[in-house]
């Protein structure tokens, strides 16, 4: 495992920090809550925290995809007129359409669907967003080879056979209604938040590497999401401090915790930023909701290797 101190280490966290408070320092600038994309940091943790990007995709797809996506789920928020767990599962459906269509790994995209929907954002603010900021992370990446940072993208897809596709979206999609049909409505929405959804995309996919560590992962989610939630109260709510300071803190600890579990898993990042993000009443429970929702989906996600025979990749 890489030390958190190394060259190349460090160069790669400045990357990280860098997208991930000047994002938060730009949407308090203009006042703009939009601008703040926590499945950004997911980027950053795929594209920079490992040499190796984490995805089978390519850089004009991981922008397609994610515009595409935020478009998508800003247009469902404004023209579904459903309860908000039924405009939930469309997006989750047509994100992992999205997914299966582009012939990538690149799960992050469901989140940018995802998100609008689960907190009702109707302005293309965030789409701009989402943009811009993905196509930051794209260039940076690119510049992080050029340095010897990380590796040149060799690009190239998977295909997977629409009978395999079609048990697992099912599977998939009957575990996150039936979650978000009870959470969504009892005030615990974040028990089903859209980088938790990635995270089980991932999980619940054949070459998943996290659930050959399952209780890993759910340390690293949850104290990804305690230490944005910590940061957020301290430097916030207590110390009346700009948000950026508590985006400088959390997406270190975030960088650390990675480092100390030897665990690229890019949800837990865009967890951290989400405690930026949601409503500050809802942040001292925000890591109860997120253990509970990926506890589940890591269960879920056994089951399903389970009945399938999957074996997790080493």
């Amino acid at each position: 495992m890489e030390t958190l101190f190394g060259r190349r280490a460090l160069r790669a966290s400045a990357f990280m920090m860098a997208v991930v408070v000047l994002m938060v320092g730009v949407a308090e600038f203009f006042c703009e809550r939009e601008i703040i994309f926590p499945e950004v940091a997911a980027l950053c943790a795929g594209c920079f925290l490992s040499p190796r990007l984490v995805w089978t995709t390519g850089y004009v797809r991981m922008v397609l995809c994610v515009s595409l996506c935020a478009v998508l789920g800003v247009l469902i928020v404004r023209f579904v007129p459903a309860p908000v767990p039924v405009q939930f599962a469309a997006a989750v459906l047509l994100g992992q359409l999205v997914l299966f269509a582009s012939r990538t790994t690149f799960a992050p995209l469901v989140s940018a669907i995802a998100l609008p929907v689960l907190i009702q954002t109707r302005s293309f603010v965030y789409v701009a967003a989402a943009f811009f900021l993905t196509v930051l992370v794209v260039v940076l990446r690119v510049v992080a080879v050029r340095l010897g940072i990380a590796e040149a993208v060799k690009g190239g897809s998977v295909s997977v056979p629409v009978r395999e596709f079609v048990p697992v979206l099912v599977f998939r999609m009957a575990v996150v209604c039936a979650l978000s049909a009870f959470a969504i409505p009892a005030g615990l929405k974040f028990i089903v938040a859209p980088p938790l959804v990635v995270a089980f995309t991932e999980l619940s996919g054949r070459s998943s590497r996290a659930m050959a560590r399952p209780f890993s992962a759910v340390a690293l989610i949850t104290l990804c999401a305690l230490s944005g939630s910590l940061c957020r109260l301290a430097f916030c709510a207590g110390l009346g401090l700009p948000l950026s300071s508590a985006a400088f803190v959390s997406s270190a600890a975030s960088i650390a915790l990675v480092r100390l579990f030897g665990m690229v898993f890019p949800p837990a990042a865009a967890l951290c930023v989400l405690a930026l993000l949601i409503p500050v009443e809802s942040v001292a429970f925000f890591p109860l909701q997120v253990f509970a929702g990926i506890t589940v989906f890591v269960l879920a996600s056994a089951l399903w290797r389970k009945m399938t025979g999957w074996k997790s990749a080493s």
